[in-house]
């Protein structure tokens, strides 16, 4: 019997075993099309570069308007780049190129030039009062008093030594010996004592210097001084700010041999008077006495110098003449050093000072090639010239 006619139920069929998917094919390559090449981009035109650059900073703005023009041809001829920077450019330069017409035209251009020379001219001269060196000239500050505000100023005017000028350098040394600052007093007493044997030193002959001119001096403040400043910057300067030519410097880079022995002769005896003693005769009888002595011995000195020295022919007379004199004058001196007597101690030192004849000391010097004029006498033959 057909088992489909029993009990009505059909067996169980399996289901069909699955069919395994197809396999993918790989992607089939899209069919290529020539691509047209890009076009180049323009160059940018050199010229207007320039003009733009030439009419923003208004340098040469006739030539930045060349530029302009030029580039703006040449960007029509090539298809080149930069029309916006020539036209810009253009008429930046235009603008420029008028306002300096007509600047010219009232003269406003020429002056503004030379208050701007004459600014840089001054910036040029301006030297810190730390970095005046030996042989500087220069002009105070203000009113060109030498007061102690003039002192305290942080920079000064230089200028040529052989034209006008208020004050010169001689040069400078550094304190030593103070951790601290010491103060403004004990600075002042170190600048007398070390500025005198710098001045002296750099001019020697003091008949060059004028009698408008007197010591002056820089000193450390106390701000410096905490920066490391050491230094006493040591001169000459102008009292009531007068102006004054020609330097003062004589020293053995300006002098020939024969006037530097005649110089240092000479201030020996100049160095001894320096130091005369403060109190009067009768309250330091002793002090007065000991600088007789010191005076005494500068002369003998002077005299052993010129007469030692080998001097040129046309010297040599007025050399004798003078070491004699200082012989003369010496021997009073020493009179002066041993006497008690007040009126005879000034008669003798007066006897000393007559015996050295200003004709000798003239003579002696026109004969080595120095100033022959005193500085009182060349300036009162100047003022009876105006």
């Amino acid at each position: 019997m057909d088992p489909s006619q029993q009990g009505g139920q059909q067996p169980y069929q399996p289901h069909p075993m699955p069919q395994p998917h197809p396999a993918y094919l790989p992607n089939q390559p899209y069919q290529s099309y020539p691509v047209p090449p890009f076009a180049p981009t323009p160059a940018v035109n050199g010229l207007s570069i320039a003009s733009l650059v030439c009419g923003l900073v208004c340098c040469l703005p006739p030539l930045g308007l060349v530029f302009g023009l030029i580039s703006l041809r040449q960007i029509r001829r090539r298809g080149e780049r930069g029309k916006g920077m020539a036209i810009a450019g253009t008429i930046l330069s235009s603008v420029s190129t008028l306002l300096t017409l007509a600047l010219l035209a009232t003269g406003v251009l020429g002056s503004a030039w030379e208050g701007m020379k004459e600014g840089m001219d001054e910036a040029s001269r301006s030297r810190s009062t730390l970095d005046l060196r030996s042989g500087d000239c220069f002009n105070l500050p203000g009113e060109g008093k030498t007061d102690d505000s003039a002192k305290e100023t942080a920079a000064v005017e230089t200028v040529e030594c052989a034209g006008e000028h208020q004050a010169e350098i001689a040069g400078d040394y550094k304190i030593t010996g103070y951790r601290e600052f010491p103060g403004e007093r004990r600075l002042e007493a170190l600048a007398e004592e070390g500025c005198q044997k710098i001045n002296d030193a750099y001019a020697m002959d003091p008949w060059v210097v004028p009698n408008t001119m007197d010591f002056y001096y820089y000193l450390p403040t106390r701000q410096s001084w905490r920066l490391d400043d050491r230094s006493i910057t040591c001169g000459f300067a102008t009292t009531k700010g007068e102006m004054t030519t020609g330097s003062v410097r004589r020293d053995a880079t300006v002098l020939d041999p024969h006037q530097v022995a005649y110089l240092r002769a000479e201030g020996l005896v100049l160095q001894a008077h320096y130091v005369i003693p403060e109190a009067d005769y009768a309250e330091d009888i002793a002090g007065h006495q000991q600088w007789a002595t010191r005076v005494a011995a500068a002369l003998g000195q002077q005299a052993r110098a010129l007469r030692q020295h080998t001097w040129p022919q046309s010297a040599s007379g007025a050399a004798a003449d003078r070491a004699a004199e200082f012989e003369r004058a010496g021997a009073h001196w020493q009179k002066a050093a041993v006497t008690r007597d007040e009126d005879r101690f000034w008669g003798h030192s007066r006897a000393g000072e007559t015996a050295l004849a200003r004709k000798t000391e003239i003579a002696l010097r026109g004969a080595i090639g120095l100033e022959t004029v005193p500085p009182i006498e060349a300036e009162a033959e100047q003022e009876s010239a105006v």
